[in-house]
């Protein structure tokens, strides 16, 4: 018995983007603030249909730099808008705000807050590097709990 081998589905151009990822942070962080950031930054930008929130600060040892996202996921309606839809939500995500994993802005807004520390410079290029992994490794709970949330 013979076994047949599939074919790599992978377009050309996916391939071109999966390799040519260092390139385009190297040419991003180019084009937004050339090579240096001033501590500590602030900056905003929305990924997947969610809108985050971010800084970078130094640490207080001067070795490493705090990078801190807050995610906004989506609101609880009023009771107004939709009493069973703010029952769900509020039953679903109170034991989550008591671990501390999400917390509830004074605007009902769900928020997950995401804290990276990193060694090295603070480049615009190491910026986004830390960010991109940063989204890339919560991506798909990110995505879920932000689609949960907008149903």
């Amino acid at each position: 018995m013979t076994a047949a081998i599939k074919p790599d589905k992978t377009s050309a151009t996916e391939k071109t983007n999966l390799l040519n990822l260092d390139d385009l942070l190297t040419e991003i962080a180019h084009n937004v603030t050339g090579n240096s950031i001033q501590l500590p930054a602030h900056f905003k930008f929305d990924w997947h249909g969610i809108h985050f929130a971010g800084q970078v600060l130094p640490s207080q040892n001067g070795q490493n730099s705090s990078l801190n996202l807050v995610a906004n996921l989506g609101y609880i309606p009023f009771s107004a808008e939709n009493k069973e839809r703010r029952r769900t939500l509020i039953t679903t995500f109170t034991p989550l705000f008591m671990k501390g994993e999400y917390s509830l802005s004074t605007s009902s807004q769900i928020q997950m807050i995401l804290l990276t520390e990193f060694t090295g410079s603070v480049s615009a290029r190491r910026l986004m590097e830390v960010i991109t992994l940063t989204l890339l490794d919560l991506q798909e709970d990110l995505k879920d709990i932000h689609k949960s949330i907008s149903a």
